[in-house]
């Protein structure tokens, strides 16, 4: 998961938005939310975004253990269901 994608870039710039440290870089995408110290209103703020953003809503699904790569499959597996 290195190389980068539309999903990917936007992404990143609503993580960064509620609070990412942009200076992480790509690591940033395999640790957890929690380790990340992206708290519950962080992941609330970045669900609502992904929901304006997509049309999908996944905020029940993202979890402290959740990475930004596993919100990024479930934003790339729910994509195709919705146009």
């Amino acid at each position: 998961m290195t190389s980068s994608t539309p999903i990917r870039d936007e992404l990143t710039g609503m993580l960064t938005a509620v609070g990412l440290d942009p200076g992480l870089g790509g690591a940033a995408l395999t640790r957890s939310f929690e380790a990340l110290d992206l708290d519950s209103l962080a992941r609330v703020e970045l669900a609502s975004r992904i929901k304006s953003r997509y049309g999908i809503d996944i905020e029940e699904e993202i979890t402290p253990e959740s990475t930004p790569a596993d919100v990024e499959q479930l934003i790339a597996a729910r994509l195709p269901a919705t146009v």
